[in-house]
């Protein structure tokens, strides 16, 4: 589990105002207890942030809180943007289709007086009429106008409060426009590199200084989709981490834009210890030509000899469930990562999200399976259906395994023929649980929490035995009070396990 980085945002503008904001966590295993508990706060406005994957989950839910509570009801995040059609499903009040934290505070205020909310841009709402659809805001938000993320937002789930790393959203944006992710559709959305937006380094130390205050954080992790867009950004950032906070972070690299060896060390000295360096795959033309992501194999080699010889670790990627793509294929772009020498190797299925552009390359449309509903997460199934496809799936989930030894790689790669699905789960979660420790710094509490969401209770709902109950249908009765706003999310949030998602 991972904290929404946007609810805290909007949650602090909210809370600024003067009005009460909760969140609720559905584990997805017991319907009546979580609507009890939503209903048991009486909000007057119910949001969900929404991925691709959580859609029938939130529409669900939704519909729901629509017949027992009567909430106002506002659905954003990605999947909104791209498909603001989800206003035509039952229970779906408001789209919004652009930076949460102005028109939540505009609905909040109108829901406050009993007046309409119709008019509020970024907005798309129901009226009996009809779908009204405002336009975005003529300016994009001024990030360092905006409080400091709420994270006691999420402080009555033990999971975050007792947590010793700090996750941090230095910016808004990516300016890369790779074929596999949602990045080039906000970038046309919001206009361009307008979209493009990071805090000053004075603001993100400050709130820095601010949290660690109050917590006993000894990692943090900076979830940006790039750290940096900016080289001067970075080393004015990066002076003023190593002077006043010097706690060990977490990164995501940005290739390009003319690093340097003495940029690299800054990182080391200010107390870098950790980077991801998404090569995506191994090899340089697919890289460049069907991912649309313009890195050489020569750049990647220099970033990594950089990063050993300064000490400090680093992530690499590969995609598998690519057109084309063969087991041959990634047995051969070994030889790549191993030059590279990743303290760990990330593998990820491709998923073809609406608005993806690599989603509508015919090599790829061809493959795409008839109503197939998107897993949680990017780690346990391949979409598309490939040629080969069950050994590509077992060799995705022992890959890293076979870039640390080639010696065990024909036997592991002979495996893969055989239909044995738990012998890889296992070998999988074995070298996962050493990541998500090394790199994401969870406690062993914390990983047995994520078994339980990742791996027990989506085993659990497909036997369907927790869907075989009655319906709940006795009628919550809603009281007014305090304006209330309750942001309802489900178990996972997708954008932290995979890089074909970006948070808004």
């Amino acid at each position: 589990m991972v904290e929404c980085m946007g609810l805290m945002s909007i949650s602090a503008v909210l809370k600024e105002a003067g009005h009460v904001v909760e969140v609720f966590i559905d584990e997805q295993t017991d319907e009546r207890r979580f609507l009890a508990e939503l209903a048991s706060f009486e909000p007057d406005i119910v949001g969900f942030s929404i991925l691709t994957p959580s859609v029938p989950w939130a529409l669900e839910t939704g519909r729901r809180v629509k017949e027992t509570i009567g909430a106002v009801t506002v659905y954003g995040n990605v999947h909104a943007i791209v498909c603001p059609q989800i206003i035509d499903q039952p229970g779906v009040d408001i789209v919004c289709r652009g930076e949460g934290e102005r028109p939540m505070l505009e609905l909040a205020a109108c829901v406050d007086r009993g007046e309409p909310y119709t008019h509020i841009r970024s907005f798309w709402a129901k009226t009996a009429e009809g779908i009204v659809k405002n336009p975005l805001p003529d300016e994009m938000l001024d990030l360092n106008t905006l409080p400091f993320h709420d994270r006691s937002l999420y402080d009555k789930y033990r999971f975050f409060r007792n947590s010793k790393y700090l996750f941090m959203l230095a910016g808004r944006g990516c300016p890369f426009r790779c074929s596999f992710c949602t990045n080039p559709v906000l970038l046309e959305h919001y206009g361009g590199k307008k979209y493009l937006r990071r805090r000053s380094p004075e603001l993100v130390i400050r709130e820095l200084e601010f949290h660690l205050q109050r917590r006993d954080v000894r990692y943090v992790s900076f979830i940006d989709e790039v750290f940096w867009v900016k080289n001067d950004w970075l080393r004015e950032f990066l002076t003023l981490y190593k002077q006043r906070i010097r706690v060990p972070f977490y990164a995501e690299y940005r290739f390009g834009g003319g690093i340097t060896e003495d940029d690299i060390r800054l990182m080391a000295e200010a107390g870098a210890e950790n980077l991801v360096i998404s090569a995506e795959t191994g090899d340089e033309s697919q890289r460049r030509k069907l991912m649309n992501k313009s890195v050489g194999d020569d750049h990647i080699l220099q970033i990594t000899r950089w990063l050993r010889k300064h000490k400090i670790s680093y992530v690499t990627s590969a995609f598998f469930g690519l057109p084309g793509d063969t087991v041959q294929d990634h047995v051969d772009r070994l030889g790549f990562f191993r030059k590279i020498r990743p303290t760990y190797l990330w593998t990820t299925f491709f998923q073809p999200y609406p608005g993806v552009s690599l989603a509508e390359h015919p090599s790829v449309k061809r493959f795409v399976p008839a109503k197939k509903p998107f897993e949680a997460t990017l780690h346990h199934d391949m979409y598309l259906d490939l040629p080969d496809r069950d050994r590509l799936v077992n060799l995705k989930k022992v890959y890293y395994l076979c870039m640390l030894s080639p010696g065990l790689t024909p036997v592991l790669v002979w495996l893969t023929k055989s239909r044995i699905p738990l012998l890889f789960d296992l070998l999988f979660m074995a070298h996962f649980s050493y990541y998500v420790f090394k790199f994401e710094r969870i406690t062993a509490r914390q990983l047995l929490t994520h078994v339980k969401i990742f791996a027990v209770n989506p085993a659990l709902r497909k036997t369907r035995f927790l869907r075989n109950r009655e319906r709940w249908s006795a009628m919550l009765q809603r009281t007014i009070g305090d304006r209330r706003i309750a942001a309802a999310d489900p178990e996972m949030n997708e954008a932290k396990y995979g890089d074909t998602v970006a948070p808004v």
